[in-house]
Formats: structure tokens, C-alpha cells, sequence
């Protein structure tokens, strides 16, 4: 190995040496990755994608954009060409890899989801009775509902003089509050 090393002149020890420490890197990052040790601490700027921890100048990004500029060079450089085109193609490379790394981390994060219920999902869909909602808007009524994709059982205010009996189907017309649901029944 020695031998090879020293065979090499210096323009393919230095693309080689770059390509190297960055296929090493993004090995390591995978294998923290897997392990959880890696977290959104490795993100160096939050250029491009403000407050979501991810940026065009993150750890990742950067090791891509090396990878790409040291292998790069040294294929230039293997296939006989200057030293010169090997940096072109090298910066060519490395930004593309470098673009798409971030492109793709930012698609992924959109994958992600908080969980949280937003009630006001819910206007306009059908729901069950659970518990019996008094009539005049007085509390303590309880319906089933689709939020999200989700199943949830829901407090129920009914606006109309009657109660509205469980298991009828009703229809969410408004929210109140932070989980409160105004339903009205489905005329049949």
C-alpha cells in the first residue's frame, strides 16, 4: 500500500487523500446515523431552510461535496487529462452531489410530522355521537371524529334546541376553542 502511495504523483495523492477522508466520513456519519449518535448538532448553517436544523452548508452536504470532488479528480487525472479540468469537473461534481444531498435531507424532513391534532381539520367532516350533546349549546357532549387520520373523541356543543342522541351521525360546522366542535345533524 505504501508503495502504491508513493508511486502516485502529487496532484492524485491529494484528490485521492480528499476522497478518501470523505467516503471515510460519510461512512462514519452512516454508522452514527444507525447507532443514533448523530443529530442535527452536525449542521454548520441553516442557509436555505430557516429553523428546521437542516442547511445547504451541513456536515453531510459537505462531505458529499468532497466525495464527489476527490474521485472526480483522480478519474480525471487517471484518464490522462490536466490538472485543471480535473479541478473543473472535481467543483462540477461535488456541487451536484452536494445539491442533491441537501435536496434530498430536505425532502426527507418533510416525511416528518409533529403528531399534533389541529381540530380545525375537522370542520366539514361527519361524525358519530358518543355522548349526548345537549341542545341550546350547553356543554358536556362528546363526539367521534376523523382528525388527521386519526380516530378522536372530541367535545360537542349543538347550537339547535334538541339533544342529539348517541350514535347519530352529525355534521362538524365549526370549532371553538382549542377542541371544541359545533355539530348539527345530517338531515336524512
Amino acid at each position: 500500500m505504501e508503495l502504491w502511495w508513493l508511486g502516485l504523483n502529487l496532484e492524485l495523492q491529494i484528490f485521492y487523500g480528499i476522497g478518501i477522508l470523505a467516503l471515510l466520513a460519510l461512512i462514519l456519519q452512516f454508522i452514527l446515523l444507525f447507532f443514533g449518535g448523530l443529530d442535527d448538532a452536525t449542521d454548520l448553517g441553516d442557509v436555505g431552510d430557516h429553523g428546521s436544523g437542516l442547511g445547504i452548508f451541513s456536515f453531510r452536504s459537505i462531505t458529499a461535496f468532497f466525495l464527489g470532488f476527490g474521485w472526480t479528480g483522480v478519474i480525471v487525472l487517471k484518464d490522462g487529462h490536466s490538472l485543471a479540468l480535473a479541478i473543473t469537473f472535481g467543483l462540477l461534481v461535488g456541487s451536484i452531489l452536494m445539491a442533491s444531498m441537501y435536496l434530498l435531507m430536505r425532502s426527507m424532513m418533510r416525511l416528518q410530522s409533529s403528531g399534533t391534532l389541529d381540530y380545525q381539520n375537522a370542520v366539514g367532516e361527519i361524525a358519530t355521537v358518543y355522548v349526548t350533546v345537549p341542545g341550546e349549546g350547553k356543554a358536556g357532549g362528546q363526539v367521534e371524529v376523523m382528525i388527521q387520520g386519526r380516530l378522536s373523541v372530541a367535545e360537542a356543543l349543538n347550537k339547535g334546541a334538541n339533544a342529539i342522541a348517541p350514535g347519530t351521525k352529525v355534521k362538524v360546522v365549526e370549532k371553538l376553542g382549542c377542541s371544541t366542535l359545533v355539530v348539527e345533524p345530517l338531515l336524512s
